[in-house]
């Protein structure tokens, strides 16, 4: 009996020793975690392995997906994570209990053991989209698309089929269900999607396809070459949208490219380009020789001079500066009211030939000036002065064929002669009518009346006005 007692008594003591052996804080005996022995470390210290061991597991992961017959590779190792903070901190650590509880807790690990699979996670979604799409996955497609083609003059359509494509989210769920399974083995079938035909954009191929007609016109960059036409390129879009809507999938269907030409073809400008004469006028030069000179020389830097519609001819550009440098002599010029002697004097008797011709052509006139004193070469309000840097003549074209203007200076003739292509009569008539009229002063209008359709109707231009002093003064 008494031996009974102590025996009693050492397993009591034994079993008190027990329980305050165990380790708060510490993990139960014979634990393992993902095959990973783990009794007895402390909690931060156990988490640290395992987070280390998932790391070196999965690091160079990769699973496999069929689609259509062919395998690819997604390396997902980078992608996952060891959620630590999900294991069962109650049930692994030793003080789960009360303190006489503690032995038969420790007995019981000790004994049986404690054994848990814990599985890594998708921690970083957006990367395991970029390795999907890195894998070619998403570029499986079974559908076919429309097609176009232009083809013996016309737009040809190929009609797509429909297909099956990658279902990006449910395949990413599919993934995500093997990593928590720990199945790196198996081959996941990837999950399809319906894929229809796209709509086709006429707007978007009418667009591409379209093409205005282009004239004929010469090339400034290449010596005034003629540069060829080009036709219009288009499609009717309501009837081409009709044709695809009922057109059955695979089926082919061909829509009439219409082709338009420009209203100036390559021949009819090589046929009529430069072929009439719209306009001449001429002027008497007179004068000292250095004025003729001038003169002579402006016309020279002034002729050949050619005008496509919407170009602008600047008298200023084209005879530049007058210096001595530039070849001109000193001769009679106006500034303000005095009479000077200045490089180039006698030049606005070429300008103001040009504007004269300009007109009866039918030329816009975007800037003229007026003299301060009439001219003796033309009558009042026909005149057109220029001076570098201040006053320029310009001359526009708004014809739809070139213009080409022709300057010539001989012997007292200055003859401006503009050529072009008539396209029907219209007879044009300069008038001025004077505005004011004193011993000091002069005030002309000018206008500029173009006849059409058999001279019925008659479209009226006022040119400019003008306005002089001592109008009894004439000035070369």
């Amino acid at each position: 009996m008494l031996f009974a007692g102590i025996v009693l008594l050492a397993a009591a003591a034994g079993y008190l020793a027990l329980c305050a052996m165990a380790k708060p804080g510490h993990i139960l005996p014979n634990t393992t975690v993902n095959g990973k022995q783990i009794g007895g470390m402390g909690l931060k210290e156990a988490k640290e392995l395992l987070e280390e061991d998932i790391r070196l597991r999965t690091q160079d992961a990769v699973l496999a997906v069929s689609a259509e017959g062919k395998e690819y590779q997604i390396a997902v190792g980078g992608c996952l994570a060891f959620d630590t903070d999900g294991l069962p901190e109650e049930e692994l650590l030793q003080e789960q209990e009360g303190f006489f509880s503690r032995g038969y807790g420790w007995l019981n690990a000790y004994f049986k053991g404690f054994r848990l699979e814990v599985a890594p996670r998708v921690d970083d979604w957006e990367g395991l989209r970029k390795e999907i799409k890195a894998s070619g996955l998403l570029g499986v497609d079974t559908s076919v698309q429309t097609s176009y083609q232009v083809e013996d003059g016309k737009l040809a359509f190929t009609l797509g089929k429909a297909g099956h494509t990658v279902d990006a989210k449910r395949l990413e769920e599919e993934i995500a269900s093997a990593i928590k399974s720990w199945d790196f083995q198996s081959v996941i079938v990837c999950p399809m999607a319906l894929h229809n035909i796209d709509p086709v954009d006429l707007d978007q191929i009418y667009g591409t396809l379209y093409q205005e007609p282009v004239n004929a016109m010469l090339d400034p960059d290449n010596g005034y070459q003629i540069k060829a036409s080009s036709l219009g390129l288009r499609f009717e879009q309501e009837a081409a949208q009709k044709a695809l809507d009922e057109a059955e999938e695979g089926g082919k269907i061909e829509i009439e490219l219409i082709r338009t030409e420009p209203e100036i073809t390559t021949q009819k400008l090589e046929e009529a380009l430069f072929r009439d004469q719209l306009a001449t006028f001429t002027t008497k030069v007179t004068g000292t020789a250095n004025r003729r000179s001038n003169v002579k020389l402006a016309a020279e830097r002034c002729n050949g001079a050619i005008l496509q519609k919407g170009d602008v001819f600047s008298f200023n550009d084209a005879v530049g500066e007058q210096t001595a440098e530039t070849g001109f002599q000193k001769a009679n010029a106006t500034q303000g009211e005095k009479v000077i002697q200045a490089y180039g004097g006698g030049i606005c008797q070429v300008s103001t030939t040009m504007f004269v011709a300009a007109l009866y052509a039918g030329l816009n006139i975007p800037e003229r000036w007026c003299h301060t004193y009439v001219s003796s070469y033309v009558e009042p309000g026909m005149d057109a002065a220029v001076a570098w840097g201040e006053l320029d003549l310009k001359i526009a074209s708004n014809m739809d064929y070139p213009v080409k203007l022709e300057v010539s200076c001989v012997g007292d003739d200055l003859t401006v002669t503009v050529l072009g292509t008539k396209l029907g009569e219209s007879p044009i008539e300069i008038e001025t009518e004077v505005l004011e009229s004193t011993e000091d002063s002069l005030r002309v209008r000018t206008y500029r009346k173009i006849y059409s359709e058999g001279e019925s109707h008659v479209a009226i231009e006022r040119i400019a006005e003008s306005e002089y002093i001592n109008p009894s003064m004439r000035v070369d």
